[in-house]
């Protein structure tokens, strides 16, 4: 019988402590003898930025650094705080020793980002209170008695922690209020098999360990892909009546055109037009000819074909490697 397991309860499946957490150990070390530190002196962790590819489990040791301190987790994504104000309502109301965690703390604009600078380095708070009433405002204009607009209160020591997948873009002044950096690495293929079977029991779904290696190989270093492609392959075997077997996995992948490397149809369409050009194509070009936006392309696609050897970044743009050329059965120039 199927379990209840859905998409929408993914955080069964998450790993609850560091213990559990596969992979990563050397992170996973730095960030526990932070809270552990933190939690003798009675202080907050001091600010921290993870790094790292999409899928490695950013948000995931956030979630677990905070219930280690036994500290509120307020959760934040750069690209929605769209104006400073948002930000500064969830400020407002943070208490002693919370954990902020921002994700994708690159992409926040930069007058939304200039409120964490005063925030992280000297616990202050600027912000403009809303004004609900006509007096408030004939006060605030001048039309009323003295007001002050602008409001500064300070903060109880809190964490803040930053994630981004690309770090490249976080500007030069918040960068330099983080006390620490803690970049993430791509996963083993063993660590991902060990991650694929122990979400396989959370899910109570049986399968081999040749079958979790075949599921690893083909999730291009990242955790997140390995169980996505857990998930798919369970809900194939269900949909069918198929018992998970090595015959029946790669059906299922054959099916979502993911190749025994992990290649997409999207990845080799990339591949086959650096191949055909047989020079380097710049990234706009790529982005035009596969209907793709160029974000997508450098956080999404690129990363991996580069790791992996089958392109290199040029001067000019971007070059099939060798490993393409044979991939695409091409021959190399």
């Amino acid at each position: 019988m199927k379990d209840n397991i859905t998409g929408n309860s993914i955080n069964q499946i998450r790993p609850q402590s560091f213990s559990d957490f596969v992979g990563q150990e050397q992170q996973k070390e730095v960030l526990s003898i932070l809270a552990k530190a933190a939690k003798k002196q009675g202080k907050a962790i001091a600010h921290t930025l993870l790094s790292g590819p999409p899928g490695l489990g950013k948000t995931t040791l956030c979630r677990i650094l905070a219930e280690e301190m036994g500290t509120n987790l307020v959760e934040m994504v750069g690209s929605n705080l769209e104006e400073p104000k948002q930000l500064q309502a969830q400020l407002a109301v943070i208490r002693e020793h919370d954990i902020v965690f921002i994700d994708e703390i690159h992409s926040m604009n930069r007058n939304t980002e200039e409120v964490l600078y005063s925030a992280m380095e000297d616990g202050l708070l600027t912000y403009v209170p809303q004004m609900e009433s006509l007096n408030e405002i004939m006060k605030a204009i001048g039309l009323g008695g003295s007001s002050t607009r602008a409001k500064t209160i300070r903060l109880p020591a809190f964490t803040l922690i930053g994630a981004t997948t690309l770090p490249g873009l976080v500007s030069a002044p918040l960068r330099s209020r983080f006390v620490t950096t803690v970049n993430l690495e791509p996963y083993s293929i063993d660590e991902l098999k060990e991650i694929v079977i122990g979400a396989a029991n959370k899910m109570k779904f049986s399968i081999s360990e040749k079958v979790a290696e075949e599921i690893a190989r083909r999730s291009r270093n990242t955790a997140r892909l390995a169980v996505g492609h857990l998930t798919w392959l369970r809900e194939f075997c269900f949909a069918h009546g198929h018992k998970a077997t090595l015959e029946t996995a790669r059906q299922a992948f054959l099916l979502k055109d993911i190749d025994e490397n992990g290649l997409t149809k999207q990845d080799r369409s990339y591949l086959s037009m650096l191949v055909t050009t047989n020079a380097p194509v710049g990234l706009g070009s790529l982005a035009a000819s596969l209907n793709e936006s160029i974000q997508t392309l450098e956080q999404t696609i690129e990363p991996f074909l580069l790791r992996e050897g089958y392109i290199r970044r040029g001067t000019r743009g971007r070059v099939a490697e060798q490993k393409a050329y044979e991939l695409l059965k091409g021959v190399a120039a």
